[in-house]
């Protein structure tokens, strides 16, 4: 909490940058555990954009990514100039594959977006044996894996990103990290960066600063869904600069899109830092807790334990058909039950699809999952109680509850 108002009463110095580099060199360090150069940027998004332009891609190029994802993702692609190719999710799974991967590749196609879906991690020599077969730059998409290098387990894309918005493995309420194998494309990453503008990183901070104020101060475990709900509604009355920005759903990149991380980003992050072990260990006390309950309701969940035996995942994804009567149950109740998508994502969505490349019916399983799907949270803010609890309320009012496993 000093370190909050100590940012709240220097603006000045919370919009600057002194502090980034140290943050970045303790990311690698600790998060990645590898020395690796990271940057940090104001959000994940920004931070592909960026690696997307230096790798030179734009207007006529094509990049894959997988079609359930956050729609920030494809809209970041489109902002380059660049067109989305879609990777549907494999069967059995909540992760695209190299096999669907191989069929969205097209003749124009850059990039590879390889996503670690709730944290699950892909089995990367494969895609990266696919992306040089094609030609093509394998980035990752890290924004929900908690365990990059806690497992013993490095980068191995030409670079990936993360994020530390206020749901992720870790939170400074808004952010991005990019983390780089390739030392060229590091730099040209870092000269984009450095062009960026600062005007309005003062301002930014600022709010940044109050709402993690806000958020440590009202959102407990029984407060989570109804404080989401007021933040959500603050951010379409325009109250806060939240999390995505009207303009974003443009045609056009936002004045403000384009922003590296401040020392506001960087103090916040690194006091997540210094308990990122314990955040580790947790989330793989409750994901095996979570496995275990479900185990014993007949559900098979090994698809989520093809990476590790033990995992320690970002959450632990379910189907069921009356997902928002069990979401309105769980926020009633105080209890871990969450969804990634309260609504059909804008890429999906068959009102703006086409502007995101994307035709309906194009990745039937990925939409069908975007239709019924929940997630049982493992943040530090849950404890074992909590959680039998969840579990127990799946066990007792969801209908066809189930891991993406069991479907056919």
């Amino acid at each position: 909490m000093g370190a909050i108002l100590k940012l709240m009463c220097r603006p000045n110095w919370a919009a600057g940058t002194d502090l980034v580099a140290r943050y970045e060199s303790d990311f690698a360090a600790t998060v990645l555990n590898a020395p690796v150069t990271c940057l940090a940027f104001w959000r994940a998004r920004v931070a592909l954009w960026t690696i997307l332009r230096a790798l030179g891609i734009g207007q006529g190029d094509e990049v894959v990514v997988p079609a359930y994802t956050c729609e920030m993702v494809p809209a970041a692609v489109r902002f380059t100039g660049a067109s989305c190719r879609y990777a549907d999710v494999a069967p059995n799974d909540f992760n695209a594959s190299p096999e669907t991967l191989a069929a969205a590749l097209g003749e124009q196609t850059r990039a590879i977006v390889c996503q670690h879906t709730y944290g699950v991690g892909l089995p990367i020599d494969r895609w990266k044996q696919r992306a040089e077969q094609a030609g093509c730059a394998l980035l990752e998409d890290c924004c929900q894996l908690v365990e990059t290098g806690v497992a013993g387990r490095g980068i191995t894309g030409a670079a990936s990103f993360f994020s530390t918005q206020w749901s992720k493995p870790y939170t400074t309420g808004l952010g991005g990290m990019a983390a780089f194998t390739d030392p060229a494309l590091c730099e040209k990453s870092r000269e984009f960066r450095s062009a960026f503008p600062t005007e309005g990183n003062r301002g930014k901070s600022r709010s940044l600063v109050l709402q993690v104020l806000a958020y440590r101060a009202t959102v407990r475990p029984a407060t989570r869904a109804v404080v989401g709900k007021l933040y959500r509604w603050a951010q379409h009355l325009g109250l806060v600069r939240g999390t995505t920005t009207p303009e974003e759903y443009g045609d056009t990149i936002p004045d403000d899109y384009l922003s590296g991380a401040t020392n506001a980003q960087a103090v916040l992050g690194m006091a997540q830092l210094t308990r990122w072990r314990q955040n580790v260990e947790h989330r793989r006390m409750l994901t095996g807790l979570y496995l275990d309950r479900l185990g014993a309701m007949g559900i098979n969940t090994s698809a989520l334990t093809r990476a590790s035996q033990s995992p320690a995942l970002w959450a632990v994804p379910l189907l069921v058909e009356n997902k928002s009567e069990i979401l309105q149950l769980a926020g009633r109740k105080g209890l871990p039950i969450a969804t990634w998508f309260g609504r059909t994502p804008a890429h999906i969505h068959p009102d703006t699809a086409a502007r995101y490349n994307y035709r309906p019916g194009q990745c039937p399983a990925a939409e069908r999952l975007f239709a019924r799907e929940i997630h049982l949270v493992t943040s530090p803010s849950v404890c074992p109680e909590r959680a039998d609890r969840a579990v127990a309320l799946l066990r007792d009012q969801a209908i066809r509850v189930e891991n993406r496993e069991d479907v056919d």
